[in-house]
C-alpha cells in the first residue's frame, strides 16, 4: 500500500520550522490497556479496530441518513467563514433551519470556501443512540458523567485550537479529518486569550511565530482520522481539528473535569495581563452580575467569572461542564 501523502496542515508547521509527531495507535487494545490509559498514562492515542460493530459505521452514510431521517429539521450552521481564529459575526448570523436532508446534500456539495456544520448536536436528537455504545467501550456502564455530540458537516470545517475540560474520545464515523494535539503541561505554547484560558489565539494555519516563539518549542503530535479511528484526549490537551472531506463524527466527553488548581499553576505562569484579566472578569461578570458576551456555542465563560462561581458556589466548571448545555 501506498504511503499516504503528508497532510497539508502538517506540510506547513513543518515548512514553519516545527517539530510534529503522530499520534501513538493502539491496534485494538484491551479493556486493560484503555482503562491503564485512560487512568495512568494520560497521552493522547488513536485506537483502532474498536468500533467496527456499531451499527453506526456502516448505517450513518449520508445516503442512509437522508433516507432515514431526512425529513428532521435541524439548525445548522452555513457559508462559514474558511479562515481565522475568530468568527466576524456571531453564531446567529450562520445558523439556518433545513430539513436533515438538505443539510446533507449541502454538506456534500459545497466547496471549502464555504464550509457548513451540523455542530455540537446532542446525538440522540438526531440520530439513534442505539448505534454506538461508549459505556461498553469505556467499560463504565454506571458512569453518568458522560455526555455524546455529533459533528457533521463538509470538508473545511475547523475546531480551532483549544482544550477542553473533561477527558474526551472522538470517534470519526465517516470521511476524514486531520487534528493537531499539545499535551496540556505545554499551554504556555497554545498562547490562550487573557480572559479565558481554553481558547487559544492561535491559527496552526497561518503560524506567525515571531508572536507565538513558543510554539518553536511545543511537542506537537498528529494524526488523520480515518472511518473507524478512535482518539482518546485526555482533559485539558489542546485540539485543532479540520475536515479534509465531508465528514461525521461523534466525541463523548466522560470524567471529572479540571478544577481550579490546573489553572491556577497556568495563570501563575501567564504573568500579569491574564491575572488582571482575570480579577477584571471576577467583578463584572461575578460581583456586578454583568451579562457575558457568548457568540458560539463554543464561547466559555472568562476564567474571572469560572473563580467567582468557585468561590461564591464551590464549582470552577458551574455551567461549563458540556453535559450541562
Amino acid at each position: 500500500m501506498a504511503e499516504a501523502e503528508p497532510d497539508p496542515l502538517e506540510v506547513t508547521l513543518r515548512a514553519s520550522g516545527l517539530t510534529v509527531r503522530p499520534v501513538p495507535r493502539l491496534g485494538r487494545p484491551s479493556a486493560g490497556e484503555i482503562e491503564e490509559l485512560i487512568t495512568r498514562r494520560r497521552r493522547p492515542a488513536i485506537l483502532t479496530g474498536m468500533i467496527e460493530d456499531w451499527p453506526a459505521r456502516t448505517d450513518w452514510t449520508p445516503q442512509k441518513l437522508i433516507e432515514r431521517h431526512g425529513g428532521k429539521t435541524v439548525t445548522a450552521l452555513m457559508d462559514l467563514p474558511a479562515d481565522g481564529v475568530l468568527m466576524p459575526d456571531r453564531q446567529s448570523a450562520y445558523e439556518r433551519t433545513l430539513t436533515f436532508a438538505s443539510f446533507v446534500e449541502t454538506m456534500l456539495t459545497t466547496t471549502t470556501a464555504k464550509p457548513c456544520y451540523l455542530a455540537y448536536t446532542r446525538v440522540a436528537d438526531i440520530l439513534p443512540s442505539a448505534d454506538y455504545d461508549f459505556a461498553t467501550l469505556l467499560g463504565r456502564a454506571d458512569d453518568d458523567t458522560g455526555d455524546t455530540r455529533a459533528w457533521i458537516g463538509s470538508a473545511g470545517t475547523r475546531s480551532m485550537f483549544h482544550s477542553d475540560l473533561k477527558d474526551n474520545l472522538f470517534c470519526q464515523i465517516w470521511g476524514r479529518k486531520h487534528v493537531v494535539l499539545l499535551p496540556w503541561e505545554h499551554s504556555m505554547a497554545a498562547y490562550p486569550f487573557p480572559d479565558n484560558l481554553v481558547n487559544s489565539q492561535v491559527d496552526l494555519a497561518e503560524v506567525d511565530l515571531g508572536r507565538f516563539p513558543r510554539l518553536r518549542e511545543a511537542p506537537l503530535l498528529a494524526a488523520t482520522m480515518n472511518p473507524g479511528d478512535v482518539l482518546f484526549m485526555p482533559r485539558g490537551c489542546w485540539h485543532d481539528i479540520r475536515s479534509r472531506s465531508p465528514s461525521i463524527s461523534i466525541n463523548h466527553w466522560f470524567g471529572e473535569p479540571m478544577g481550579f488548581a490546573d489553572y491556577a499553576g497556568l495563570l501563575t505562569r501567564l504573568g500579569p495581563r491574564y491575572w488582571s484579566a482575570t480579577l477584571r472578569d471576577f467583578f463584572r461578570y461575578g460581583v456586578l452580575g454583568r451579562p457575558q458576551r457568548a457568540d458560539f456555542f463554543f464561547t466559555p465563560a472568562p476564567t474571572g467569572k469560572r473563580l467567582y462561581d468557585l468561590v461564591r458556589h464551590g464549582n470552577f466548571s458551574k455551567d461549563n461542564d458540556p453535559a450541562d448545555r
